[in-house]
């Protein structure tokens, strides 16, 4: 009888999907809901903090990259495990706490995209929540190429909501020649304690780059193009970051930013006096966009 082949996952997915894919995650889960909170903790030196967590976020990144140009594999971090310990036993393990980890940054998405929505609804939480899921279960379901399509396009709106709080609130850049010292902190422990708390919140910011490796089985020339993605992707959200982090603080309180749930929607209606209709809506799908991919990511690692 001929042996059945194994089955395998479609490559369709070029280099720019895969950093929008990247780009996407790593934004949504970061600038559109934790700016505020980072605010909270850091005060005026809040971009500090997020300059502090690209550095460190650098070093995994990285490692990242070397480890999937070698070992391009759908289960990621789980695969890199049992090639290093040579134990299929941690490698699950393993793989169940990143799904795990994944759960809970889901719902860390899902609280966000509440926050913003109430801005229009007042509908119950756990409604909204199971709306939500079931609906991004069902484009998951629908294959990867959709959804990363998908997830693409959501990013490129991600990308010019950002561009337009940058070009609605740039006039704070002029400030920065009177006030740029203000977002230096001085040697003081308790202030470097606030600025390490948001840098260790900052740093959630920049999860989303390992999920790419998690599709590895679906890109196209994966030893090449998984590196240059993860690179690229972490390049581009840390201009983001350290460009929205730098308005925020000198266009609005710290207090005040780190009070509210939409941070972008409020400093948009503050500067504008307008209401943050648009930058809402932009701010809805880059949440539910992190959410839709930590879903991939998870569901990729169980297969592999």
């Amino acid at each position: 009888m001929p042996q059945q082949q194994p089955h395998q996952l479609n490559r369709t997915l070029s280099l720019p999907l895969v950093v929008f894919y990247g780009i996407g995650t790593i934004l949504g889960a970061g600038i559109y809901v934790l700016v505020g909170k980072v605010a909270g903790y850091a005060g005026m030196y809040a971009v500090m903090s997020f300059i502090i967590a690209s550095i460190l976020a650098s070093f995994s990144a990285f490692s990242y990259a070397e480890l999937s140009e070698r070992f391009p594999k759908s289960a990621g971090e789980a695969v890199y495990i049992e090639q290093g310990f040579n134990s299929r036993h941690l490698s699950t393990v393993v793989g169940l706490m990143i799904v795990l980890m994944g759960s809970v940054s889901t719902a860390t998405l899902m609280h966000g995209f509440v926050g913003y929505l109430k801005i229009f609804v007042s509908w119950p939480d756990t409604l909204i929540i199971i709306g939500l899921l079931v609906l991004i279960v069902a484009v998951v379901i629908w294959g990867i190429g959709q959804s990363v399509w998908l997830a693409a396009v959501m990013t490129v709106g991600e990308i010019i909501g950002l561009l337009i709080i940058l070009w609605v609130a740039g006039d704070s850049f002029g400030q920065l020649p009177t006030r740029g010292a203000e977002l230096v902190p001085p040697m003081d422990g308790l202030v470097w304690t606030g600025v390490l708390l948001g840098a260790f919140v900052a740093f959630y910011a920049y999860i989303g780059f390992e999920d790419i490796v998690n599709v590895a089985e679906e890109v196209k020339e994966p030893e090449k193009n998984l590196p240059r993605a993860i690179i690229i992707a972490l390049v581009v959200t840390t201009l983001f970051y350290i460009l929205i982090a730098t308005v925020s603080i000198l266009s609005m309180p710290p207090q005040q930013l780190a009070a509210s749930d939409a941070p972008l929607a409020l400093l948009y209606q503050q500067v504008t006096g307008q209401p943050p209709t648009l930058i809402t809506i932009i701010s809805l799908a880059s949440v539910l966009n992190g959410a839709l991919i930590q879903v991939i990511m998870a569901s990729r690692i169980l297969y592999g």
